[in-house]
């Protein structure tokens, strides 16, 4: 995930979907802070026992439509594997977008498939069209090996 991302030592990340925690635990030695969320407790209470040893991460319940978190805390929000779980997909996207800092990316992977769970080229590219509709400045798609990705760049500030 660090090289999809771009990922320096300053980000702030989030993993919306997380599951037990595998991409925060991957990315933990590269960023300031990794956060991930996941409706499950279970899933975050594995998340959290695998973790423990991470000073920078932390894991919380939760759903992407409701982020637990304020306006312009990350610098990346992505999720892998999870997004055609979320409840309200665009109600989730904007939930990323609120809590993106300005030139924040939105990350969406997804395996490449033509059933229910997963992108497939239309709808990674459908995905992808939409994203300025709901507030990203560009949007893109791409597949670099067996999956999606779908990304979503918050506009930069402007200096006034």
């Amino acid at each position: 995930m660090s090289a999809i991302a771009n990922l320096d030592a300053s980000h702030r990340v989030l993993d919306v979907g997380c599951g037990p925690g595998a991409a925060i635990r991957a990315v933990a030695g590269v960023v300031d802070r990794a956060v991930g969320v996941d409706r499950s407790e279970a899933m975050v209470e594995i998340a959290r026992r695998r973790s423990r040893r991470l000073d920078n991460v932390e894991f919380q319940v939760g759903g992407a439509e409701e982020l637990p978190y304020p306006d312009g805390s990350f610098d990346r929000v992505w999720t892998i594997h999870a997004f055609h779980h979320w409840e309200d997909q665009e109600r989730g996207v904007t939930e990323a977008l609120r809590v993106l800092l300005p030139g924040g990316w939105f990350l969406v992977v997804e395996s490449d498939t033509k059933g229910e769970h997963g992108l497939d080229e239309a709808r990674a590219r459908e995905l992808a069209d939409r994203l300025p509709s709901l507030g990203f400045a560009d949007a893109s798609y791409s597949k670099p090996r067996r999956h999606w990705v779908v990304t979503g760049v918050v506009a930069e500030v402007e200096p006034g």
